[in-house]
């Protein structure tokens, strides 16, 4: 075991001892005290710095707003298949199928999951499907993708296997999407995949 030398604890405990003297001779807290304008100026940076923390914590996180590509997945009613198509379209759109029998659009916006970092075909999944809500007025149809929550008010949403659409802001909406966000039973969180 390593022992210091007596010499040395000595030394360093005079320096120390020094150290202690020198700050009680300034007198640093006193002459706070005493000064009414050094206390008021602790005070207000203080405060600046509660708020600057308060407005960073209430900003939006990186993990709440995603990041939307040149691409985008959509899935293809006609054959059960994820396709590319760009990144601002909110679909329907048009489907390399081809349209469906009653001529309208077969391709609608997919949310695409894994619980891989890099996944191949068969680790990806649909999480839910989406579309513009006809009710929602041509102005909700072109809101920003990357403000996640006016992009909720103008959009329906549903699950591969569901026969109906549900309002995202809904309660079924909400629970789809809360859904995605759970850890499945293994523990693993799905990561929202954007097309290469």
């Amino acid at each position: 075991m390593l022992r210091i030398p007596d010499w040395l604890s000595y030394e360093v405990g005079h320096k120390l001892e020094r150290l202690r003297d020198g700050y009680r001779r300034l007198h640093v807290l006193d002459s706070i005290n005493e000064n009414p304008r050094i206390v008021a100026s602790i005070a207000i940076c203080s405060v600046l710095v509660l708020i600057v923390t308060l407005w960073l914590a209430r900003r939006p996180d990186s993990a709440q707003q995603h990041e939307w590509g040149k691409k985008a997945w959509f899935y293809d009613l006609n054959t059960g298949g994820l396709f590319t198509a760009g990144g601002r379209e909110t679909g329907p759109v048009e489907a390399p199928s081809g349209p469906l029998p009653d001529g309208a659009d077969a391709g609608l916006r997919a949310h695409v999951y894994s619980y891989v970092l890099d996944p191949n075909e068969s680790e990806r999944f649909v999480g839910f499907l989406e579309k513009p809500d006809p009710q929602a007025g041509r102005a909700r149809r072109s809101v920003d993708q990357g403000n996640l929550q006016e992009w909720m008010r103008g959009k329906l949403i549903r699950k591969i296997d569901d026969d109906g659409w549900v309002p995202a802001t809904g309660r079924q909406g909400q629970g789809i999407l809360q859904e995605l966000g759970s850890p499945n039973e293994l523990g693993q969180t799905a990561i929202y995949c954007v097309p290469d």
